[in-house]
């Protein structure tokens, strides 16, 4: 094939090349964009917010911190007959015992089978205007609740199960008429110059019901209150007077001991069944004297003290009623030195925080032994008392202390105030004691700041409020928290700038999720 073939092939060749795309079935392919010869800068994505940090709290320890305010004899109160002093005497103990950080009063009531209320059973108390049986004029109980609980206290009713008098003579004169035991000398019985109600007696037993039954009914106390007197501590040369009972009532004991702590266990147990069916957030307490039993009357349980037992001198198995769970708090009166020999402080601490079961405990301190000569060489050192709680706080069921007497706060012998002040710095909540008997509180919300006052939504009635500031610890999102208020109002005023945070609480002590803080400056 010569070169003008091969040249003219080729182009035919190149020319078809060229032409097939356009008589194909495919899409032409799509041309470039052209390319912007000022391109814009991206626009910056909106800014994401932060997450605000949840923080949790570590919470201060809680304690019931108790005063007994003694009216027997008007040994703390009231000092006078009138209204208007009744009430300036307690609002300054209430005064007092805010500022040293106390949490709840334990009031006598029912000193000596009387009241400070108005009673369809018993007369009214002598102590209150002189003449037992006299009306004060006023709701003296409801204002007293009324006052503690406006303070975030709370209110234990004491009462003494079983003394009438402690002079049957002065009672034959000058008791009430309508008083049960003149109207029914057949419970009664002396011993020495002490009257009191026969424990075995069936009437007895239903009568202390329903003294119970009627004040829980009508008035909103946190708890019911005995204290160590039950049979009565032993004379010399006294017996007790209840021979006919054993011989009554006793046939299924081995012992009269048996028999008379079978009549006081049984009194126990039915005030418990009371307060769980009818004011199951009511708790139940007892101080009793704080030997159970020495070891020399019980070796295998008894604790390592010589003295007056409450099991075998005042018919009194506080042991058994913390096992059977009959009392919700139990406060052994630990009124002896951590120098003393037959009932040491220190190891009585130890015994009872071995032997509460299901109760919780606390320590009766004796507060009014301080400055008194009398007392011992112990009780004019401020630092027992500092040592005394530190032996008690370092027992792993202790959950508070109880001081006996209101009038120490009034008195302040040796300053011993000034070693309270530092027992009890901080305020504290009262831990949960009993059966739960409440839902527990849900979370406090809809929480705002007015100036220097903290509002939130109110969660209904029968729920206090815990206040707390709170601060950085030095885990990160872990603040501390410090109590400053419990109130039943849904707002707080701050007296000092810095975070809050704030929780629901129930009737148990039960309390609910806090607050993230909240700032006032």
């Amino acid at each position: 094939m010569n070169i003008k073939k091969l040249i003219l092939l080729g182009s035919m060749l190149f020319v078809a090349a060229v032409a097939l795309p356009a008589c194909s079935d495919e899409p032409a392919p799509t041309p470039n964009p052209p390319v912007n010869p000022d391109p814009k800068p991206d626009e910056p994505d909106e800014p994401t917010p932060p997450v605000p940090q949840i923080v949790t709290y570590t919470l201060p320890d809680r304690e019931i911190r108790g005063v007994w305010v003694a009216t027997v004899g008007r040994m703390d109160w009231p000092k006078a007959n009138v209204e208007s002093m009744h009430k300036d005497e307690f609002v300054k103990y209430l005064d007092a015992f805010e500022k040293y950080n106390v949490n709840a009063v334990i009031m006598q009531i029912r000193p000596c089978a009387d009241a400070f209320y108005d009673s369809p059973i018993e007369p009214w108390s002598e102590y209150l205007c002189g003449t037992q049986g006299r009306d004060p004029g006023y709701d003296v109980l409801g204002w007293m609740i009324e006052q503690v609980h406006a303070r975030g206290m709370e209110f234990h009713a004491w009462m003494n199960p079983y003394r009438i008098s402690n002079s049957a003579s002065a009672f034959a004169q000058n008791g009430a008429a309508s008083h049960p035991a003149k109207k029914h000398p057949e419970w009664t019985m002396k011993y020495d110059n002490l009257l009191m109600y026969r424990p075995a007696c069936p009437e007895v037993k239903q009568l202390l019901v329903n003294v119970v039954d009627d004040l829980i009914t009508k008035y909103d106390v946190d708890g019911i209150h005995f204290d160590d007197y039950f049979y009565p501590y032993p004379k010399k040369g006294v017996e007790i007077d209840d021979a006919d009972d054993y011989k009554t009532y006793g046939a299924a004991y081995k012992t009269v001991g048996d028999f008379r702590r079978a009549q006081v266990d049984d009194v126990i147990e039915k005030i418990h069944n009371l307060l769980v069916a009818k004011k199951p957030g009511c708790v139940f307490s007892i101080s009793p004297f704080g030997i159970w039993r020495n070891k020399a009357s019980d070796p295998a349980y008894g604790s390592d003290s010589n003295g007056l037992q409450n099991y075998d001198d005042l018919y009194a198995d506080v042991r058994k009623w913390c096992e059977e769970g009959w009392i919700d708090l139990v406060v052994p009166q630990l009124y002896n030195s951590t120098t003393n020999i037959a009932m040491n402080f220190t190891k009585m601490c130890k015994w009872w925080n071995d032997n509460s079961f299901k109760a919780t405990l606390a320590i009766g301190h004796a507060l009014y032994r301080f400055g008194v000569e009398a007392e011992g060489a112990p009780y004019q050192d401020l630092n027992q008392l500092n040592e005394q709680f530190r032996i008690s706080r370092g027992n792993s069921n202790t959950r508070g202390s109880f001081l006996f007497n209101a009038t120490c706060f009034k008195e302040n012998k040796i300053n011993i105030l000034s070693r309270l002040a530092q027992v009890y710095a901080d305020k504290a909540l009262i831990p949960v004691m009993g059966p739960a008997t409440e839902p527990e509180p849900g979370a406090v919300g809809d929480i705002t700041v007015d100036g220097r006052a903290l509002v939130w939504k109110s969660l209904g009635d029968n729920i206090r409020y815990a206040i707390y500031r709170v601060k950085p610890s030095s885990t990160d999102g872990v603040y501390e928290a410090k109590l400053v208020e419990v109130t039943s109002d849904n707002t707080y005023t701050a007296l000092l700038d810095g975070s809050y945070a704030v929780a629901a609480l129930n009737r148990d002590n039960v309390q609910g999720e806090l607050t993230q803080p909240v700032k006032i400056q």
